[in-house]
Protein backbone atom coordinates (compact mmCIF):
# COMPACT_ATOMS: atom_id res chain seq x y z
CA UNK A 1 0.00 0.00 0.00
CA UNK A 2 2.99 2.02 0.57
CA UNK A 3 4.48 2.08 -2.77
CA UNK A 4 0.86 2.16 -4.36
CA UNK A 5 0.61 5.88 -2.36
CA UNK A 6 4.46 6.49 -3.35
CA UNK A 7 3.74 5.86 -7.23
CA UNK A 8 0.38 8.00 -7.43
CA UNK A 9 1.83 10.73 -4.96
CA UNK A 10 4.82 10.95 -7.76
CA UNK A 11 2.25 10.66 -10.50
CA UNK A 12 0.71 13.84 -9.25
CA UNK A 13 3.98 15.60 -8.61
CA UNK A 14 4.84 15.29 -12.15
CA UNK A 15 1.74 16.72 -13.37
CA UNK A 16 1.53 19.20 -11.14
CA UNK A 17 5.24 19.91 -12.22
CA UNK A 18 4.37 19.91 -15.97
CA UNK A 19 1.92 22.50 -15.18
CA UNK A 20 4.29 24.87 -13.77
CA UNK A 21 6.54 24.55 -16.20
CA UNK A 22 4.11 24.98 -18.93
CA UNK A 23 3.16 28.20 -17.73
CA UNK A 24 6.54 29.26 -17.08
CA UNK A 25 7.17 28.69 -20.72
CA UNK A 26 4.58 31.01 -21.41
CA UNK A 27 5.77 34.93 -21.47
CA UNK A 28 2.95 37.13 -20.43
CA UNK A 29 4.10 40.00 -21.25
CA UNK A 30 5.39 39.73 -24.88
CA UNK A 31 2.36 38.21 -26.94
CA UNK A 32 3.38 35.62 -29.74
CA UNK A 33 0.67 36.84 -31.67
CA UNK A 34 1.27 40.92 -32.38
CA UNK A 35 -1.25 42.60 -34.43
CA UNK A 36 -1.24 44.39 -37.44
CA UNK A 37 -1.66 47.78 -36.03
CA UNK A 38 1.13 46.78 -33.74
CA UNK A 39 3.29 46.09 -36.59
CA UNK A 40 1.90 49.29 -38.49
CA UNK A 41 2.62 51.15 -35.56
CA UNK A 42 6.11 50.19 -34.97
CA UNK A 43 7.39 50.54 -38.57
CA UNK A 44 5.73 54.03 -38.99
CA UNK A 45 7.55 55.41 -35.63
CA UNK A 46 10.91 53.79 -36.95
CA UNK A 47 10.94 55.41 -39.66
CA UNK A 48 9.74 58.91 -38.23
CA UNK A 49 12.71 58.35 -35.48
CA UNK A 50 15.36 57.50 -38.42
CA UNK A 51 14.16 60.79 -40.40
CA UNK A 52 14.13 62.79 -37.63
CA UNK A 53 16.91 61.96 -35.98
CA UNK A 54 20.25 63.98 -35.42
CA UNK A 55 22.70 61.16 -33.79
CA UNK A 56 26.29 61.03 -35.66
CA UNK A 57 25.55 57.43 -36.22
CA UNK A 58 22.62 57.00 -38.24
CA UNK A 59 21.34 60.86 -39.39
CA UNK A 60 24.29 63.24 -40.69
CA UNK A 61 21.90 65.26 -42.98
CA UNK A 62 21.64 68.46 -41.11
CA UNK A 63 25.36 68.06 -41.30
CA UNK A 64 25.36 67.42 -45.50
CA UNK A 65 23.19 70.20 -45.76
CA UNK A 66 25.27 72.62 -43.41
CA UNK A 67 22.48 73.76 -41.87
CA UNK A 68 24.87 72.33 -38.46
CA UNK A 69 28.34 72.73 -37.91
CA UNK A 70 30.25 70.17 -35.52
CA UNK A 71 32.56 70.83 -32.35
CA UNK A 72 34.43 68.29 -30.40
CA UNK A 73 34.50 65.77 -33.25
CA UNK A 74 33.92 66.89 -37.07
CA UNK A 75 34.56 63.54 -38.84
CA UNK A 76 31.00 63.88 -40.02
CA UNK A 77 30.83 67.00 -41.43
CA UNK A 78 34.10 65.73 -43.45
CA UNK A 79 32.37 63.39 -45.00
CA UNK A 80 33.12 60.27 -42.91
CA UNK A 81 30.46 57.76 -43.52
CA UNK A 82 32.87 54.15 -42.41
CA UNK A 83 34.14 55.02 -38.85
CA UNK A 84 30.36 55.01 -37.75
CA UNK A 85 28.87 52.60 -40.57
CA UNK A 86 26.20 55.50 -41.18
CA UNK A 87 25.01 53.86 -44.41
CA UNK A 88 24.83 50.31 -42.41
CA UNK A 89 22.98 51.77 -39.98
CA UNK A 90 20.26 53.53 -42.47
CA UNK A 91 20.20 50.61 -44.44
CA UNK A 92 19.44 48.07 -41.49
CA UNK A 93 16.96 50.77 -40.03
CA UNK A 94 14.83 51.27 -43.27
CA UNK A 95 14.74 47.37 -44.02
CA UNK A 96 14.51 46.19 -40.81
CA UNK A 97 13.14 48.69 -38.59
CA UNK A 98 10.71 49.72 -40.96
CA UNK A 99 9.93 47.55 -43.97
CA UNK A 100 9.85 44.12 -42.19
CA UNK A 101 7.40 45.39 -39.93
CA UNK A 102 5.41 46.56 -42.55
CA UNK A 103 5.46 43.63 -44.44
CA UNK A 104 4.47 41.41 -41.46
CA UNK A 105 1.52 43.78 -40.97
CA UNK A 106 0.38 43.63 -44.16
CA UNK A 107 0.66 39.73 -44.20
CA UNK A 108 -1.85 40.27 -41.01
CA UNK A 109 -4.50 41.91 -42.49
CA UNK A 110 -4.44 39.68 -45.50
CA UNK A 111 -5.63 37.18 -42.56
CA UNK A 112 -7.85 39.04 -40.78
CA UNK A 113 -11.65 40.14 -41.10
CA UNK A 114 -10.91 43.92 -39.35
CA UNK A 115 -12.82 46.78 -41.07
CA UNK A 116 -11.39 48.81 -43.57
CA UNK A 117 -8.65 46.15 -44.63
CA UNK A 118 -8.83 47.95 -48.03
CA UNK A 119 -7.58 51.58 -46.34
CA UNK A 120 -4.89 50.28 -43.74
CA UNK A 121 -3.04 48.18 -46.62
CA UNK A 122 -3.09 51.34 -48.97
CA UNK A 123 -1.43 53.42 -45.77
CA UNK A 124 1.06 50.66 -45.26
CA UNK A 125 1.59 51.25 -49.10
CA UNK A 126 2.43 54.74 -48.56
CA UNK A 127 5.12 54.19 -45.83
CA UNK A 128 6.41 51.43 -47.77
CA UNK A 129 6.98 53.72 -50.70
CA UNK A 130 8.62 56.23 -48.65
CA UNK A 131 11.04 53.74 -46.50
CA UNK A 132 12.18 52.48 -50.43
CA UNK A 133 12.86 56.18 -51.97
CA UNK A 134 14.63 57.08 -48.51
CA UNK A 135 16.90 53.73 -49.92
CA UNK A 136 17.27 54.83 -53.38
CA UNK A 137 17.71 58.47 -52.58
CA UNK A 138 20.51 57.31 -50.48
CA UNK A 139 22.78 54.63 -52.28
CA UNK A 140 20.81 54.43 -55.54
CA UNK A 141 20.55 50.58 -56.64
CA UNK A 142 19.09 48.53 -53.95
CA UNK A 143 17.58 45.21 -53.50
CA UNK A 144 13.83 45.78 -54.25
CA UNK A 145 12.52 42.70 -55.71
CA UNK A 146 14.25 39.98 -53.85
CA UNK A 147 14.25 42.30 -50.69
CA UNK A 148 12.58 41.19 -47.53
CA UNK A 149 12.75 37.16 -48.39
CA UNK A 150 14.32 35.12 -45.28
CA UNK A 151 14.97 32.58 -47.78
CA UNK A 152 17.39 34.48 -49.69
CA UNK A 153 20.19 36.40 -47.93
CA UNK A 154 21.95 37.54 -51.05
CA UNK A 155 19.24 39.58 -52.56
CA UNK A 156 19.44 41.05 -56.22
CA UNK A 157 19.81 44.60 -56.35
CA UNK A 158 17.65 46.48 -58.93
CA UNK A 159 18.03 49.63 -61.24
CA UNK A 160 17.21 52.71 -59.51
CA UNK A 161 15.25 54.18 -61.59
CA UNK A 162 13.05 51.05 -62.57
CA UNK A 163 12.51 51.16 -58.48
CA UNK A 164 11.03 54.49 -58.91
CA UNK A 165 8.97 53.98 -61.70
CA UNK A 166 7.13 50.64 -59.85
CA UNK A 167 7.12 52.70 -56.77
CA UNK A 168 4.74 55.14 -58.72
CA UNK A 169 2.28 52.22 -59.39
CA UNK A 170 2.48 51.08 -56.19
CA UNK A 171 1.61 54.74 -54.89
CA UNK A 172 -0.57 55.24 -57.25
CA UNK A 173 -2.59 52.07 -56.39
CA UNK A 174 -2.49 53.31 -52.81
CA UNK A 175 -4.19 56.62 -53.88
CA UNK A 176 -6.75 55.22 -55.28
CA UNK A 177 -7.90 52.27 -53.15
CA UNK A 178 -8.20 54.71 -50.04
CA UNK A 179 -11.96 55.41 -49.26
CA UNK A 180 -12.07 58.79 -47.38
CA UNK A 181 -15.53 57.91 -46.38
CA UNK A 182 -14.14 54.74 -44.17
CA UNK A 183 -11.51 55.01 -41.59
CA UNK A 184 -7.94 53.93 -41.32
CA UNK A 185 -6.06 52.48 -38.33
CA UNK A 186 -7.61 53.75 -34.67
CA UNK A 187 -6.28 57.19 -33.79
CA UNK A 188 -3.91 55.35 -30.85
CA UNK A 189 -2.99 53.64 -33.36
CA UNK A 190 -1.98 56.08 -36.13
CA UNK A 191 -0.05 58.70 -34.57
CA UNK A 192 0.23 60.77 -37.98
CA UNK A 193 -3.30 61.32 -39.03
CA UNK A 194 -5.16 59.85 -36.35
CA UNK A 195 -6.83 57.60 -38.67
CA UNK A 196 -8.03 60.28 -41.16
CA UNK A 197 -7.61 59.05 -44.62
CA UNK A 198 -8.21 62.20 -46.21
CA UNK A 199 -4.89 63.30 -44.66
CA UNK A 200 -3.41 59.92 -45.82
CA UNK A 201 -4.40 60.79 -49.25
CA UNK A 202 -2.88 64.17 -49.00
CA UNK A 203 0.44 62.93 -47.97
CA UNK A 204 0.26 60.13 -50.88
CA UNK A 205 0.11 62.49 -52.99
CA UNK A 206 2.66 64.65 -51.79
CA UNK A 207 5.13 62.01 -51.59
CA UNK A 208 4.63 60.90 -55.46
CA UNK A 209 4.92 64.94 -55.89
CA UNK A 210 8.11 65.21 -54.49
CA UNK A 211 9.03 61.93 -56.40
CA UNK A 212 7.89 63.30 -59.67
CA UNK A 213 10.66 66.17 -59.21
CA UNK A 214 13.42 63.82 -58.50
CA UNK A 215 13.02 62.84 -62.23
CA UNK A 216 12.59 66.07 -63.50
CA UNK A 217 16.20 66.30 -65.25
CA UNK A 218 16.09 62.56 -65.64
CA UNK A 219 12.92 61.26 -67.01
CA UNK A 220 10.91 64.70 -67.43
CA UNK A 221 7.76 62.60 -69.55
CA UNK A 222 6.90 60.89 -66.58
CA UNK A 223 8.13 63.53 -64.19
CA UNK A 224 5.81 65.87 -65.76
CA UNK A 225 2.95 63.64 -65.96
CA UNK A 226 2.65 62.57 -61.94
CA UNK A 227 3.71 65.51 -60.82
CA UNK A 228 0.44 67.18 -62.63
CA UNK A 229 -1.53 64.63 -61.19
CA UNK A 230 -0.73 65.06 -57.88
CA UNK A 231 -0.70 68.65 -57.41
CA UNK A 232 -4.17 69.44 -56.13
CA UNK A 233 -3.99 66.78 -53.75
CA UNK A 234 -1.37 67.63 -52.12
CA UNK A 235 -0.33 69.06 -48.76
CA UNK A 236 -0.91 73.15 -48.76
CA UNK A 237 -1.53 73.69 -45.35
CA UNK A 238 0.47 73.51 -42.28
CA UNK A 239 -2.37 72.09 -40.41
CA UNK A 240 -1.94 68.73 -42.96
CA UNK A 241 1.93 68.20 -42.70
CA UNK A 242 2.85 64.44 -42.29
CA UNK A 243 4.54 64.55 -38.72
CA UNK A 244 4.59 62.42 -35.96
CA UNK A 245 3.33 63.68 -32.91
CA UNK A 246 5.70 63.39 -30.29
CA UNK A 247 5.26 63.50 -26.82
CA UNK A 248 7.21 65.34 -24.06
CA UNK A 249 8.64 62.34 -21.71
CA UNK A 250 10.52 59.40 -22.73
CA UNK A 251 10.69 56.82 -24.20
CA UNK A 252 8.27 59.02 -26.84
CA UNK A 253 10.55 62.09 -27.62
CA UNK A 254 11.27 63.53 -30.73
CA UNK A 255 14.78 61.96 -31.12
CA UNK A 256 16.46 65.26 -31.64
CA UNK A 257 15.70 65.78 -27.98
CA UNK A 258 17.88 62.72 -27.26
CA UNK A 259 20.39 63.94 -29.01
CA UNK A 260 20.56 67.65 -27.77
CA UNK A 261 19.17 67.43 -24.43
CA UNK A 262 19.43 64.25 -22.78
CA UNK A 263 23.07 63.20 -24.27
CA UNK A 264 24.19 66.00 -22.05
CA UNK A 265 26.60 66.64 -24.95
CA UNK A 266 26.99 69.76 -27.09
CA UNK A 267 27.89 68.70 -30.51
CA UNK A 268 26.32 71.07 -32.99
CA UNK A 269 26.75 74.43 -33.20
CA UNK A 270 24.95 76.67 -36.12
CA UNK A 271 27.45 76.57 -39.04
CA UNK A 272 28.39 79.23 -41.00
CA UNK A 273 26.83 78.37 -44.24
CA UNK A 274 23.69 78.66 -43.15
CA UNK A 275 23.87 81.86 -40.35
CA UNK A 276 25.39 83.75 -43.08
CA UNK A 277 22.81 82.72 -45.90
CA UNK A 278 20.09 84.33 -43.49
CA UNK A 279 21.62 87.14 -41.44
CA UNK A 280 22.03 89.49 -44.90
CA UNK A 281 18.06 88.24 -45.06
CA UNK A 282 17.06 89.47 -41.77
CA UNK A 283 14.96 86.46 -41.77
CA UNK A 284 13.03 85.68 -39.12
CA UNK A 285 12.98 82.06 -38.19
CA UNK A 286 16.78 82.45 -37.07
CA UNK A 287 15.15 82.73 -33.27
CA UNK A 288 13.34 79.41 -33.72
CA UNK A 289 16.61 78.11 -35.21
CA UNK A 290 19.57 78.93 -33.09
CA UNK A 291 20.45 81.60 -30.23
CA UNK A 292 22.24 84.70 -30.53
CA UNK A 293 25.85 84.57 -29.02
CA UNK A 294 26.87 88.35 -28.03
CA UNK A 295 23.86 89.97 -29.61
CA UNK A 296 24.43 88.22 -33.01
CA UNK A 297 23.73 84.89 -34.95
CA UNK A 298 26.98 83.40 -35.27
CA UNK A 299 27.80 80.41 -36.94
CA UNK A 300 30.59 77.99 -36.93
CA UNK A 301 33.20 76.68 -39.20
CA UNK A 302 31.82 74.14 -41.46
CA UNK A 303 33.64 71.27 -41.48
CA UNK A 304 35.89 72.50 -38.28
CA UNK A 305 35.91 72.00 -34.94
CA UNK A 306 34.07 74.76 -33.31
CA UNK A 307 34.23 75.74 -29.67
CA UNK A 308 30.74 74.82 -28.56
CA UNK A 309 30.57 78.01 -26.29
CA UNK A 310 32.19 79.98 -29.11
CA UNK A 311 28.93 80.21 -31.36
CA UNK A 312 25.20 79.68 -31.97
CA UNK A 313 23.89 77.07 -30.11
CA UNK A 314 20.83 74.89 -31.35
CA UNK A 315 17.82 76.93 -30.23
CA UNK A 316 15.20 75.64 -26.89
CA UNK A 317 12.58 75.08 -29.40
CA UNK A 318 14.39 72.45 -31.62
CA UNK A 319 15.36 71.08 -27.70
CA UNK A 320 11.33 70.41 -27.42
CA UNK A 321 10.88 66.78 -26.86
CA UNK A 322 7.75 67.37 -28.20
CA UNK A 323 8.58 69.23 -31.63
CA UNK A 324 6.09 68.03 -34.18
CA UNK A 325 8.59 65.47 -36.52
CA UNK A 326 7.60 66.64 -39.93
CA UNK A 327 8.80 64.77 -42.73
CA UNK A 328 6.79 66.56 -45.33
CA UNK A 329 5.44 69.77 -45.34
CA UNK A 330 3.27 72.75 -46.97
CA UNK A 331 6.04 74.47 -47.68
CA UNK A 332 8.25 71.68 -49.16
CA UNK A 333 5.05 71.06 -51.40
CA UNK A 334 5.02 74.72 -52.27
CA UNK A 335 8.01 75.17 -53.51
CA UNK A 336 7.87 71.95 -55.45
CA UNK A 337 5.07 72.98 -57.40
CA UNK A 338 7.31 76.78 -57.94
CA UNK A 339 9.69 74.37 -59.58
CA UNK A 340 7.10 72.64 -61.87
CA UNK A 341 5.71 75.45 -63.02
CA UNK A 342 8.93 76.94 -64.24
CA UNK A 343 9.47 73.73 -65.85
CA UNK A 344 5.94 74.43 -67.72
CA UNK A 345 4.24 71.94 -65.62
CA UNK A 346 0.30 72.45 -65.44
CA UNK A 347 -0.32 72.36 -61.88
CA UNK A 348 -2.24 75.41 -61.19
CA UNK A 349 -1.20 78.92 -60.36
CA UNK A 350 2.36 80.60 -60.91
CA UNK A 351 6.09 80.14 -59.70
CA UNK A 352 5.80 83.39 -57.96
CA UNK A 353 2.45 82.21 -56.16
CA UNK A 354 4.13 79.21 -54.98
CA UNK A 355 7.06 80.76 -53.95
CA UNK A 356 5.47 83.48 -51.73
CA UNK A 357 3.02 80.36 -50.31
CA UNK A 358 6.76 78.50 -49.31
CA UNK A 359 8.18 81.34 -47.55
CA UNK A 360 4.86 81.98 -45.89
CA UNK A 361 4.34 78.62 -44.64
CA UNK A 362 8.00 77.48 -43.85
CA UNK A 363 8.15 80.94 -41.04
CA UNK A 364 4.16 80.54 -40.01
CA UNK A 365 5.32 76.43 -39.18
CA UNK A 366 8.16 77.59 -37.65
CA UNK A 367 5.80 80.31 -34.88
CA UNK A 368 6.34 83.63 -37.29
CA UNK A 369 3.30 85.93 -38.32
CA UNK A 370 1.74 86.38 -41.61
CA UNK A 371 3.42 90.20 -41.10
CA UNK A 372 6.64 88.31 -41.02
CA UNK A 373 6.23 86.73 -43.78
CA UNK A 374 5.17 89.79 -46.03
CA UNK A 375 8.20 91.80 -44.80
CA UNK A 376 10.23 89.22 -45.52
CA UNK A 377 9.16 89.25 -48.68
CA UNK A 378 8.93 92.44 -49.32
CA UNK A 379 12.71 92.46 -49.16
CA UNK A 380 14.46 93.05 -53.14
CA UNK A 381 16.53 89.86 -52.03
CA UNK A 382 13.59 88.25 -51.34
CA UNK A 383 11.39 89.07 -53.63
CA UNK A 384 10.81 86.79 -56.62
CA UNK A 385 10.77 89.21 -59.11
CA UNK A 386 14.34 90.95 -57.68
CA UNK A 387 16.32 88.36 -55.66
CA UNK A 388 19.44 87.18 -57.36
CA UNK A 389 19.87 84.47 -59.94
CA UNK A 390 17.84 82.09 -62.29
CA UNK A 391 14.91 80.32 -60.76
CA UNK A 392 16.84 77.38 -59.73
CA UNK A 393 18.61 80.03 -57.52
CA UNK A 394 15.80 81.55 -56.22
CA UNK A 395 13.60 78.45 -55.26
CA UNK A 396 16.41 76.63 -53.90
CA UNK A 397 18.02 78.69 -51.98
CA UNK A 398 14.66 79.86 -50.44
CA UNK A 399 12.80 75.40 -50.20
CA UNK A 400 16.68 74.79 -48.34
CA UNK A 401 16.28 77.92 -45.81
CA UNK A 402 12.41 76.09 -45.66
CA UNK A 403 13.68 72.45 -45.05
CA UNK A 404 16.29 73.23 -41.61
CA UNK A 405 14.90 70.10 -39.98
CA UNK A 406 14.39 67.94 -42.96
CA UNK A 407 18.20 67.34 -43.95
CA UNK A 408 17.40 64.84 -46.61
CA UNK A 409 15.30 67.61 -48.52
CA UNK A 410 17.96 70.08 -47.93
CA UNK A 411 20.71 68.03 -49.07
CA UNK A 412 18.64 66.70 -52.16
CA UNK A 413 17.75 70.34 -52.78
CA UNK A 414 21.35 70.95 -53.36
CA UNK A 415 21.83 67.53 -55.12
CA UNK A 416 19.09 68.18 -57.93
CA UNK A 417 19.15 72.26 -58.34
CA UNK A 418 22.86 72.84 -57.37
CA UNK A 419 21.32 75.43 -54.87
CA UNK A 420 22.62 76.99 -52.73
CA UNK A 421 26.50 77.46 -52.59
CA UNK A 422 27.78 75.01 -49.74
CA UNK A 423 31.10 75.56 -48.04
CA UNK A 424 34.25 72.90 -48.56
CA UNK A 425 35.45 72.00 -44.94
CA UNK A 426 38.67 73.04 -44.35
CA UNK A 427 41.66 71.14 -46.56
CA UNK A 428 38.45 69.85 -48.76
CA UNK A 429 37.10 70.97 -52.05
CA UNK A 430 33.41 71.33 -53.11
CA UNK A 431 33.50 68.06 -55.42
CA UNK A 432 34.10 66.61 -52.16
CA UNK A 433 30.57 66.72 -50.66
CA UNK A 434 28.61 63.75 -50.94
CA UNK A 435 25.94 63.31 -53.34
CA UNK A 436 25.29 59.39 -52.19
CA UNK A 437 26.43 57.19 -49.34
CA UNK A 438 28.67 54.43 -49.64
CA UNK A 439 26.86 50.77 -49.24
CA UNK A 440 27.43 48.75 -46.37
CA UNK A 441 30.31 46.89 -45.42
CA UNK A 442 28.03 43.57 -44.87
CA UNK A 443 27.19 44.09 -48.19
CA UNK A 444 30.44 44.15 -49.60
CA UNK A 445 31.20 40.81 -47.57
CA UNK A 446 28.04 38.77 -47.43
CA UNK A 447 25.99 39.56 -50.42
CA UNK A 448 29.56 40.25 -52.84
CA UNK A 449 28.18 39.47 -56.34
CA UNK A 450 25.25 41.37 -55.81
CA UNK A 451 27.07 44.49 -54.46
CA UNK A 452 29.94 44.30 -56.99
CA UNK A 453 27.40 43.96 -59.73
CA UNK A 454 25.41 47.06 -58.54
CA UNK A 455 28.40 49.00 -57.59
CA UNK A 456 29.86 48.56 -61.30
CA UNK A 457 25.86 49.46 -62.12
CA UNK A 458 25.75 53.11 -60.37
CA UNK A 459 29.50 54.22 -61.87
CA UNK A 460 31.37 52.94 -58.62
CA UNK A 461 30.93 52.88 -55.04
CA UNK A 462 31.59 56.06 -53.77
CA UNK A 463 30.10 59.41 -51.62
CA UNK A 464 30.17 61.75 -54.72
CA UNK A 465 29.08 58.99 -57.43
CA UNK A 466 25.93 60.73 -58.79
CA UNK A 467 22.63 58.95 -58.58
CA UNK A 468 20.47 58.60 -61.68
CA UNK A 469 18.44 61.57 -61.29
CA UNK A 470 21.61 64.07 -60.28
CA UNK A 471 21.93 64.86 -64.03
CA UNK A 472 23.36 68.71 -63.15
Amino acid sequence: MKKIFITILSVFTILASCDVSDSLNVDQKNPSNVPASGLFANGLRNLFDQMNSANSNNNVLRLYSQYWAQTTYPEESQYNQVTRNIGGNNWNAMYRDVLQDLKGAKELLATSNEDDIENKVAIISIIEVYAYTVLVDYFGDVPYTQALDPLNPSPAYDDAETIYLDLFTKLNAAITALDETGSGFASGQDPVYGGDVSLWKKAANSLKLRMAMRLADSNPAVSKQMAEAAAAGSILDNADNFGIAYLGAAPNTNPLWVTLVQSGRDDFVAANTFVDALNPLNDPRLPSFFTTINGIYDGGIYGDANAASGFSSISDLMKDPSLPGNIMTAAEVHFLLAEATERGYAVGGNAEGHYNAGVTSSITEWGGTQAEATAYLAQGSVAYGTAAGDWKQKVGTQKWIAMFNNGMEGWTTYRLLDQPTLNAPPGMSVSDIPTRFLYPVSEATLNGDSYNAAATAIGGDTKTTKLFFDKN
